[in-house]
């Protein structure tokens, strides 16, 4: 049985600019199913009305994998030192604040107003 994904390996592969080992491909097949999940969970609308923006950050997190398994944040060559990104340093599928920003419809903002008219007593 298929699992549905908002992306597809055939995204990561156009984005990553080569073709996938058999192992990244096999990788890849779970975190796109893990990445979907961890958004249809925050954002159940998707599962219905999947769009560019949520394909996109399904991509991204999929991809952060991906180009830095290790979760390299930086490294320095004299007196070596090297930091590990937080989350990734544990192995961890994210979505970041900012791909959760891009999935927030503009309509709940908190500071958002809808127009009404005002009741029309007979």
């Amino acid at each position: 049985m298929a699992v549905v994904t908002l992306a597809t390996l055939e995204d990561v592969t156009n984005r990553l600019g080569r073709d996938l080992t058999e192992e990244e491909t096999r990788q890849a097949t779970a975190l796109l199913e893990d990445a979907t999940a961890m958004i249809l969970d925050r954002f159940p609308r998707y599962a219905t009305e999947p769009t560019s923006t949520s394909k996109a950050v399904c991509r991204a997190m999929v991809l952060r994998v991906l180009q830095n398994p290790q979760g390299l944040r930086q490294e320095s060559i004299d007196d070596y030192q090297v930091t590990y990104d937080a989350a990734r340093s544990a192995g961890e599928l994210y979505i970041s604040d900012t791909e959760a920003e891009m999935l927030r419809p503009l309509a709940t903002s908190a500071f958002s107003i809808t127009p009404t008219a005002p009741k029309v007593r007979p």
